[in-house]
């Protein structure tokens, strides 16, 4: 009996690691899934903001196409990315922009409640339509649903022989996955889309609907009819008003799925801001994925391949600058920063955390030919709280003569971007394809094979 024990222990013992690492990779590919959607939520917004997210996403491979009305008509605008993996299967993002304009304002306070039920477009909206119905069955925002019921008949922008409805594009490929996301009243879309594909008979397993800072959309018999077939996380920042707005001031509202709760860095007061939601994901995912390394998780890493006996590029560290209230934010700007290194400099060595004594002379002796020295400064708006502007330097140096071969500088302010998506903002502004040194680095030597990017670095 005792061996037996003994044995039982063993394999106990054993087990654990492997439970840990399977726990941990979950987790990452959780975060994974939430920062790419945090990207396209942003992405759907039509601002500047908006532009320069599209522009990171299609950078790393996603291929957007938008959505617009028929002429006299309003609704929810999308915002339709897709990606193909290796093995040729399709993966979608639909995003939905959130409160735009007056028009989306208008949506919002539609208050009132109708029928959720149907099989297509037009029988969700006859239901729609019906009077007294009881409140045990199914009924949702009505303005949410005419904002949904509008996008639904929208059409594609892309050349081709006809436009093409976005249900058609989304029913006809059911090997697919589909991720719906938004972020307040666009992730309140995003929810009703998905329990309304699952309604007109797209396999709930393709479906996965993550939203952020959204408001609940229908009462508790909706709840009780998608929440067990509905894929839903819901991402909330403590304090943010809208989450819980219908429920608190109107009733008759059920939030449902799963709820994962953020906090704010204490230099933030906007809990539901989009730009907040982005920043917080990039965290998660960098934290994620800083566990599951530790827990010996095997995760891919942008890589190249070095042919002959190419120049080297020594990129030294970077030195934490930040005020105080900005300390914490270091440890994610390092992972921003090598994550770009490694993509824009495939080969390059990132020279190990605190080595500041003589890189220099140690690059020149291991026979690196180039030397990439970032830098940090932050400068506080003395008259607005919490305001900053990030600054990122780069200067290289030939490690044989010592001499500068090209300095970039690039400046952002917090206004609309928190000091992460600042900083990220920064060093993507540095075009290194058209930089001389890079140029005659990669001809003397060094090809670069595919590249796998961190989307999370991306999208700002």
């Amino acid at each position: 009996m005792k061996r037996l024990l003994v044995v039982v222990w063993c394999v106990v013992i054993l087990a654990i690691p492997a439970v840990s690492r399977a726990g941990a990779l979950e987790d990452y590919e959780g975060a994974h899934d939430i920062s790419i959607a945090a990207a396209a939520s942003v992405a759907a917004y039509s601002d500047r903001i908006g532009e320069i997210a599209s522009r990171y996403l299609e950078h790393n491979g996603w291929q957007i196409d938008r959505y617009v009305q028929t002429q006299g008509h309003d609704g929810a605008r999308f915002l339709l990315a897709k990606r193909d993996d290796s093995e040729g299967r399709t993966t979608y993002i639909l995003a939905f922009v959130g409160t735009e304009n007056a028009a989306d304002i208008n949506y919002d306070l539609q208050v009132g409640k109708v029928y959720f039920d149907g099989n297509s477009i037009e029988s969700f909206k006859a239901n729609a339509a019906r009077k007294n119905i009881p409140d045990t069955e199914p009924k949702v925002h009505r303005g949410f649903f005419e904002f949904v019921a509008e996008g639904l008949a929208a059409k594609t922008r892309s050349a081709g022989p006809a436009p093409r409805l976005l249900t058609d594009i989304l029913l006809k490929d059911k090997d697919s996955k589909i991720y719906l996301t938004g972020h307040s009243l666009g992730g309140a879309a995003a929810t009703l889309a998905g329990a309304g594909m699952i309604s007109m008979g797209v396999n709930p397993a393709q479906i996965k609907v993550i939203t952020f800072g959204a408001p609940a959309v229908g009462n508790a018999a909706f709840a009780a009819k998608f929440a067990p077939t509905l894929n839903l996380t819901r991402i909330v920042i403590s304090g943010d008003p809208v989450t819980g707005v219908l429920q608190d001031l109107i009733g008759g509202y059920k939030q449902f799925g799963r709820e994962i709760r953020w906090f704010l860095p204490d230099y933030a007061d906007q809990p539901h801001r989009v730009t907040e939601y982005v920043d917080l994901a990039l965290k998660n995912y960098f934290d994620k994925r800083r566990e599951a390394r530790q827990a010996g998780v095997e995760i891919a890493e942008p890589v190249a391949v070095e042919h002959g006996s190419g120049k080297k590029v020594y990129i030294a560290p970077l030195k934490d600058t930040l005020p105080e209230p900005l300390r914490a934010e270091f440890w994610y700007m390092q992972e921003a920063l090598q994550d770009e290194y490694r993509e824009k400099l495939p080969g390059c060595t990132l020279a190990p955390e605190g080595d500041t004594d003589d890189w220099p002379g140690k690059a020149a002796a291991a026979g690196y030919h180039w030397v990439v020295v970032p830098e940090l400064s932050v400068t506080s708006l003395k008259r607005e709280q919490h305001l900053y502007y990030i600054t990122v330097s780069q200067t290289v140096y030939d490690a044989r003569t010592g001499a500068i071969v090209a300095m970039d500088s690039f400046s952002t302010g917090t206004y609309n971007l928190t000091p992460l998506e600042a900083f990220i903002h920064d060093f993507k502004g540095i075009n290194y394809t058209q930089e001389p040194w890079i140029i005659n680095h990669k001809r003397e030597g060094m090809t670069a094979g595919r590249v796998s990017v961190d989307t999370a670095t991306l999208v700002h």
